[in-house]
């Protein structure tokens, strides 16, 4: 049996207007005196909060790095193996201070940890600062920064304003579930049917829309299952739980695979090349669009090892044939066969294992709606682009068109709908949620 202990400290900290200007930005400084160090030990976890339990002495106002507003360190310790959640619970926020310009960030070393705004917090909202960090006997230190961007707007609203944090840690004995974990225990714990496509048995559980495919991962399919995730403060979906990712070192780790719910645009896929390793789409996704995102959403973005097989044929291919060649060596010559990156799109096996494949009696070539309908991945507004070339040509890639019929005869420089997929790091986890729309399950 695990048990779990509360370890208490708070952040109190009080605008003062700066004397002598109506419109001058005002200094923050806490309501107690500069305290030394404070150890807390609770459940086996020693918490070593610089400068004591309270912020002291600081002045914030818009600075241009997040060092020269609150920072604070916070280095923990355990006699035995223990896993630490931190969170910091807004206690009060005035509405004026409710923008984005107004941050937190979390360091370990010179790692990002995670980090946001306080544009759409509340009093009564936590925070999660670390999730199930595992804590041993060599001190870790991490640095928590609270700042005014002044590289971004400042409006005038946040002149004067007050509000106070409070941190409160939790231990526990037992290891935390990974998101990983917590996606597969939704499948494993449902009931299972069958299903027969090309002769392949699946394994479904149609009351929780999720299934296996013949690589063992677990996937989610139909119209609109549960399998909505906040990240980067949008909607994107989970394709499902993938095992044996190479994170590009040749170490094989089980992640959560993500695509945004939505495309971003119509994008060529390149000028003149069905090679993902060279593609001007790729060097778009993993440059602007990458750097574009929010930094608790780019820390969770794992590198991995993307396969790059093709197919010389379109027609007759169903999920499992695209599944196997996708993972192959054939591709056109002179092209790579893989890629190591962070974002890149789709598989065709992705689109149609989303489908339910008891309505598909066709190969992708010739999918009709009552098939193509009960995939989540499918738009009717646009063709989507996937990550796969047609082996047998410099320049067509399969994509999925907005009939639902998967093809491989359009060339790389037509712009179509790009919508982003992404594996995320191994130890992120699922903290809430319950992946409807109205509830997506939440990070951390």
């Amino acid at each position: 049996m695990h048990k779990k202990h509360i370890i208490v400290g708070s952040i109190l900290v009080i605008g003062a207007i700066m004397v002598g200007s109506s419109l001058a930005w005002w200094t923050w400084s806490t309501s107690s005196n500069e305290q030394t160090n404070v150890v807390v030990t609770v459940g086996g976890i020693t918490i070593d909060y610089e400068d004591g339990e309270n912020i002291t002495n600081n002045n914030l106002i818009p600075t241009s790095t997040k060092e020269k507003g609150i920072s604070k360190d916070i280095t923990v310790s355990s006699t035995g193996q223990v896993y630490l959640d931190l969170n910091m619970a807004v206690v009060t926020l005035d509405n004026g201070l409710k923008d984005a310009s107004f941050k937190y960030e979390i360091y370990n070393g010179s790692n990002l940890v995670t980090g946001g705004n306080f544009a759409n917090s509340n009093a009564g909202d936590n925070i999660a600062l670390l999730s199930g960090v595992e804590v041993n006997s060599t001190p870790t230190t991490y640095t928590l920064y609270i700042w005014i961007d002044g590289n971004m707007s400042n409006p005038n609203t946040m002149y004067n304003q007050n509000f106070e944090f409070r941190l409160n840690a939790e231990a526990t004995d037992e290891k935390p579930p990974t998101g990983a974990d917590t996606i597969t225990d939704i499948y494993t714990t449902a009931d299972k049917t069958e299903v027969v496509n090309n002769d392949v048995t699946y394994n479904y559980a149609t009351e929780v829309g999720m299934m296996e495919d013949i690589g063992g991962n677990i996937r989610y399919y139909g119209t609109d299952p549960n399998n909505y995730v906040s990240f980067n403060n949008e909607l994107w979906r989970i394709i499902g739980v993938f095992n044996n990712i190479d994170d590009g070192t040749g170490k094989k780790e089980i992640r959560i695979k993500i695509a945004r719910n939505e495309s971003i645009g119509n994008y060529a896929f390149d000028n003149d090349s069905n090679d993902w390793s060279v593609a001007t789409l790729n060097t778009y996704l993993n440059g602007d669009y990458l750097n574009s995102l929010t930094s608790n959403a780019q820390d969770m973005i794992g590198v991995a090892l993307w396969n790059l097989g093709g197919s010389s044929t379109q027609q007759g291919l169903y999920a499992n044939d695209y599944y196997t060649f996708e993972r192959g060596t054939q591709v056109y010559t002179g092209n790579s066969t893989t890629w190591i990156g962070k974002i890149a799109l789709i598989y065709p096996s992705d689109y149609m294992y989303a489908s339910d494949l008891s309505k598909c009696s066709n190969d992708g070539y010739y999918w009709n709606n009552s098939c193509s309908d009960t995939s989540w991945l499918k738009d009717d507004s646009t063709y989507q682009w996937t990550i796969t070339p047609l082996s047998s040509v410099a320049n067509d890639v399969f994509h999925v068109f907005s009939d639902g019929t998967i093809r491989g005869h359009n060339n790389v420089s037509h712009s179509h709908g790009t919508r982003p997929a992404l594996y995320l790091k191994s130890g992120v986890q699922i903290t809430s949620g319950d992946g409807s729309s109205s509830n997506p399950f939440i990070l951390g």
